[in-house]
């Protein structure tokens, strides 16, 4: 872990997608104490960022980490001891009992499956693994593959037993894969924690640089923590900005994790009804309530593309998302759209 004081914008990596960015402006210079701790997990950085406070309360974010270090040894398909891990060994017709975090976290996903007509669909890790975005190299499957991967997708092949807390398979060769809703569930718990529990009052958490989630004020701004939203495809340049007050921001593209084919770049993000590539976006991002949600929802609404989008966007009324086409074209979608500040068009 590491511990760093110091004002600015927070360091990324390549594969960063959402950056956090102090206000610019005529106003004069605002001096930001900031505290930001860091740690890895599920395969990238996290951070955690906070005005700075009494060194007392850095017990609090360690309490936070070990939240996500928890969740992702419970929801990971890479080590074998998961409680995911130890489902997807179980053949079907076989129930088991689940503690109630993970229970939770699957019922929410059998009704974003239902919601998004099975563009989110976490019951896909053995399509993820046909096309070699688990472990690698990423290649196009077999044709032999390809006509049975369908029969391998669906959260229909699950039952879910509220009464008994329950799990059961209903076919065999189907596996859960959670990568699409992993870091915002855990962005989400880490907040419960500093900001419910431990009654911090301003903070912006971010998970690998897609999932991020803000509350209370950051120094330097009236209102909120601001975020943009990196160019798929250009360094350094910038499409949109978001102000996160109690909002959680999710983005997905195909630009970092992708498979070159035939002159083409197919992106990871994989759509369940064709078991193919999901075609025609370049990032789709999400606000929304809470960062579960937007993960979730920035990965279908990528799948689904803005025209299929706008049609199921009434169930979340309280969401808003920003389609970057691979033309480029941008386009605003859900009942406050001013949220986003587009940079470019």
């Amino acid at each position: 872990m590491s511990l760093q004081r110091r004002a600015g914008e927070l360091e990324l990596t390549r594969r960063s997608l959402i950056l956090a960015r102090p206000r610019v402006d005529a106003s004069p210079p605002v001096s930001v104490s900031l505290i930001r701790y860091r740690q890895q997990a599920m395969a990238t950085t996290w951070e955690v960022t906070l005005p700075d406070l009494n060194p007392a309360a850095m017990g609090d974010i360690d309490h936070a980490f070990d939240v996500l270090h928890s969740l992702e040894s419970l929801m990971t398909v890479y080590r074998e001891d998961s409680k995911v891990s130890a489902l997807n060994r179980l053949q079907s017709g076989v129930e088991t009992r689940l503690e109630p975090i993970l229970f939770g976290i699957l019922l929410q996903c059998y009704e974003w499956w239902q919601q998004t007509e099975g563009a989110l669909d976490i019951a896909s890790g053995r399509m993820i693994k046909a096309w070699g975005f688990f472990r690698g190299p990423p290649s196009v499957p077999d044709p032999s593959v390809m006509e049975i991967l369908p029969s391998l997708n669906g959260m229909d092949k699950v039952r879910l037993d509220s009464a008994k807390r329950s799990f059961e398979w209903l076919s065999d060769g189907v596996e859960l894969n959670l990568g699409c809703v992993g870091k915002g569930v855990a962005v989400d718990a880490m907040n419960a924690v500093l900001e419910s529990e431990r009654g911090l009052s301003s903070g912006l958490i971010q998970g690998g640089g897609s999932s991020a989630r803000g509350w209370g004020g950051c120094p330097g701004e009236s209102n909120g923590w601001r975020v943009s939203i990196k160019h798929p495809w250009l360094d350094g340049a910038i499409i949109a900005e978001a102000i996160l007050d109690n909002m959680a921001l999710g983005t997905s593209a195909g630009s970092f994790r992708h498979l070159q084919h035939a002159g083409r770049r197919l992106p990871h993000i994989l759509n369940p009804s064709t078991c193919r590539p999901a075609e025609g976006m370049a990032s789709v991002s999400v606000l929304a309530p809470n960062a579960a949600l937007a993960d979730a929802l920035s990965t279908a609404f990528f799948i689904m593309g803005p025209e299929k989008a706008l049609a199921r966007m009434g169930q979340w009324p309280n969401v808003t998302a920003l389609f970057f086409a691979d033309s480029g074209k941008i386009t605003v979608l859900g009942e406050q759209p001013g949220r986003f500040h587009v940079c470019c068009h």
